[in-house]
């Protein structure tokens, strides 16, 4: 139960800071910013999202851009560092 609740918590994390990125960009789009501090700053924000993008091939360094398979595949990662949070908090309680 307890790794189902901290998935289910880094997953909520994962979506928030997805959601933010999305909707820095979109403020960068409305005032006219196609590249640049924007789209960076939405990147940093969405790192692992935008790490897979990296080694996938799918976006440069500079544009944001939201794509499902990153996004799962982030996700995935995201369950796995909330599975490897309680392991370790379980053997430094035994």
């Amino acid at each position: 139960m307890r790794y189902l609740k901290w998935c289910i918590v880094s997953l909520f994390i994962y979506n928030l800071l997805t959601i933010m990125a999305w909707l820095i960009d979109d403020l960068g789009w409305k005032k006219g910013v196609t590249e640049g501090s924007y789209q960076i700053y939405a990147n940093l924000i969405s790192n692992i999202q935008f790490l897979i993008k990296i080694i996938l091939g799918m976006d440069d360094v500079i544009n944001y851009n939201f794509r499902v398979l990153p996004f799962i595949i982030g996700a995935i990662v995201w369950i796995f560092i909330a599975i490897l949070f309680c392991k370790l908090k379980n053997r430094t309680h035994h």
